[in-house]
Formats: structure tokens, C-alpha cells, sequence
């Protein structure tokens, strides 16, 4: 009998060590941040910012501000907009379970982000459509 208790001691810490740690409750996100491009490619494009006719690194210089609003957030859920001074487009996301990845989508692109400080954000934008890619990431901040 003593060596069931013992074993069942041992199954329980085994499955607490393993379980993974949820995060706390999620952080408010609701606002805007803003920013510009901290590196990339970008071919194609046009709703936000003007076309690039070939494939284009892009740098802070010379391309507008984006802006990323997020306007509702339900628990780890999030909607709003990004966009820049030439037009924004709905985007709609999550934030992952460890409090600083997160995933959005909008019309026609994916994004990852990833909370560098609780007001800063690296926003990246993955696009493959007939006449456009991308993959550029950006430095937002909260105002």
C-alpha cells in the first residue's frame, strides 16, 4: 500500500513538472502603436504604401509611418487596423500564451509580433500574392 501512495506522489509531480506554465492574465493591448520599417524586402505592395516595381529593401527612410490600432481586445483576442497615411486595412489577432507572441492576419498578408518591453512591439509582415512579397518587420510603439 505505501509503495501505490509513493508512486501515485511521483505520477502527480511528474505530470505538474511537465504541464507547461500558463501565463497570467493577458496584457492590455488596446491602443495605438506606431512606427516604421526596421529591415526587409518588399516587391509589389501598393494599398499602404506606393509599389515597389522590383524587389526593394526597405529601411525607416523614406517610407511613410505605420500605424497598428488595435481597438477590442477579449482576452487574448484582438481587432482593429494597420495601416500607414496612404490607407489601413481590418486586422484581427491573437496573443499567444507566454504574454509576448502574437499572430494577426488581414485581407492578404500574415503577421507575427513579438512585445520587446510592455511598449514596444516588433510588428513583421509576411506577404505572397501574384504581384507581391514581403517580408519586413517594423518597430512599434505604444502611444
Amino acid at each position: 500500500m505505501p509503495s501505490r501512495f509513493i508512486h501515485a506522489v511521483l505520477a502527480a509531480g511528474l505530470v505538474v513538472s511537465v504541464t507547461p506554465a500558463f501565463a497570467q492574465d493577458a496584457p492590455d493591448l488596446t491602443g495605438k502603436w506606431t512606427g516604421a520599417f526596421t529591415g526587409g524586402v518588399r516587391f509589389g505592395g501598393g494599398d499602404l504604401a506606393p509599389a515597389d516595381e522590383t524587389p526593394t529593401f526597405v529601411h525607416a527612410d523614406g517610407r511613410p509611418e505605420y500605424t497598428l490600432t488595435i481597438e477590442k481586445q477579449e482576452g487574448r483576442g484582438l481587432m482593429g487596423t494597420w495601416g500607414s497615411v496612404d490607407g489601413s486595412e481590418t486586422i484581427q489577432g491573437v496573443l499567444r500564451l507566454d504574454n509576448t507572441e502574437l499572430l494577426f492576419v488581414d485581407e492578404d498578408s500574415f503577421f507575427s509580433a513579438r512585445l520587446v518591453s510592455a511598449t514596444e512591439m516588433e510588428f513583421c509582415n509576411q506577404t505572397i500574392a501574384l504581384n507581391e512579397r514581403m517580408a519586413l518587420c517594423l518597430l512599434l510603439k505604444k502611444q
